[in-house]
């Protein structure tokens, strides 16, 4: 481990290694409360029950802060996600954990409680429903304790070898946060997910961060995650940069990981898989390997599967579970980037629905819909540009726009 925490260290009669590897039987991995109010950093570890390097490396975080006892301010807050999966080692058991925060879905789980303080909220249909309302109920005791602003880190793995890079909502809030890291950025991942529990937090006015270490069974994916927090716990004003002594080791750890690769990436192309599908991915297809268009990448029953565009292979599919097959993701110049927040601090997304093609929803004020004509690539991305973000219900094209906020959350 990266921290420089020696394993013969103990808390109790448990060393660190000891402490990191067993599986976590309780919702909180632990929490740090400083005597001073400020900012609180809420981490989420372990949602797919095949991704424990995020709870081994908040247990390393919790156990060095015990160890060394630095001034702390603002507050720590790490919960577990999928315990039943957890302890199986599955990416889920009846159904996927981070796909299941849809509004109405969690609208259900806010109902009227039973008579009975012990029936759940809602009926437990699968191992997964009674895991979300747990979480749910966690993370509102977690906001409730809040004595600043709240900003999310939502810790992952991937299934195929890879370097570390953190995904994000594009809001220019979620922008800097992201830019405190040394690691690559991919946009446009939260519109090709459904019911994601970070697209739900951001719904609730929290700034957040989807983090991945790496693949599953690497030990540096650990160490990864680990450095994250370290780094994000100085540049928020928890920690002083003088109480981590390993501090510059952490950004250069991550900086050599990540420096073959552009700093910005977007999302252009997601392959959806069916269970009956047979999908296989072609062997040796790491996270971020160029690949050309027209090029074999997977093989299903109807024959080989092809890359429908040029740019880097994102997120290919080894594992048993998941429907996301493989994603394509190409290089985002600064520049544009640049200009999307000019635009944005400008207020100029309220003229979108002067553009052709592109009307207003009437029940809300920050959703448009685009006729099927204007539904096109070049409209999306000048949409993206303004801060829209893209929602297909239906065969509709909705567009709905990403609100800024400079932290806290909304209850």
């Amino acid at each position: 481990m990266i921290s420089g925490l020696p394993t013969t260290s103990t808390r109790g009669e448990v060393t660190c290694r000891q402490f990191e590897t067993q599986t976590p039987t309780t919702r909180l991995l632990g929490r740090q409360r400083g005597e001073r109010p400020g900012p609180m950093l809420l981490c989420l570890a372990g949602l797919h029950g095949n991704e424990p390097a995020g709870v081994h490396a908040v247990r390393r975080l919790i156990f060095a802060l015990d160890a060394r006892q630095v001034p702390f301010g603002g507050d720590l807050v790490a919960l577990a996600g999928n315990l039943p999966a957890l302890r199986a080692g599955r990416r889920f058991l009846d159904e996927d954990l981070n796909r299941i925060w849809q509004p109405e879905r969690v609208r259900a789980l806010r109902g009227p409680r039973s008579p009975s303080a012990e029936a759940p909220l809602v009926a437990a249909a699968s191992a997964e429903a009674r895991e979300q309302e747990e979480l749910l109920l966690a993370v509102d005791e977690a906001l409730e304790s809040a004595r600043g602003p709240v900003y999310v880190l939502d810790l992952h793995t991937t299934a195929a070898e890879s370097a570390p890079f953190v995904t994000l909502g594009d809001t220019l809030t979620n922008r800097a946060l992201a830019r405190r890291f040394p690691i690559p950025i991919i946009l446009g991942l939260e519109e090709q997910l459904d019911g994601a529990l970070l697209s739900y937090l951001d719904r609730r006015g929290l700034v957040g961060l989807g983090v991945e270490g790496g693949s599953h069974t690497s030990p540096k994916s650990a160490d990864a995650l680990e450095a994250v927090l370290w780094i994000a716990l100085v540049a928020q004003g928890h920690l002083q940069p003088s109480d981590v002594p390993r501090l510059d080791s952490y950004h250069r750890f991550l900086r050599g990981a990540t420096r073959h690769l552009p700093p910005v990436m977007e999302v252009r192309h997601r392959h959806e898989v069916e269970p009956n599908d047979g999908f296989a991915m072609d062997a040796g297809l790491e996270n971020f390997r160029p690949v050309q268009e027209g090029a074999v990448v997977a093989r299903d029953r109807s024959g080989p599967v092809r890359a429908p565009e040029s740019g880097r292979m994102f997120l290919p599919l080894y594992q048993e579970l998941g429907d996301d097959g493989f994603f394509i993701v190409r290089r985002v110049r600064t520049i544009w980037l640049q200009i999307s927040a000019v635009l944005r601090r400008l207020g100029l997304a309220h003229v979108a629905p002067l553009f052709p093609g592109v009307d207003r929803l009437l029940t809300r004020d920050d959703a448009l819909v685009l006729r099927p004509w204007a539904a096109r690539d070049s409209a999306t991305r000048v949409l993206h540009l303004l801060g829209y973000r893209k929602r297909v219900r239906d065969n509709v094209v909705y567009m709905i726009r990403r609100k800024d906020r400079p932290g806290g959350y909304e209850g």
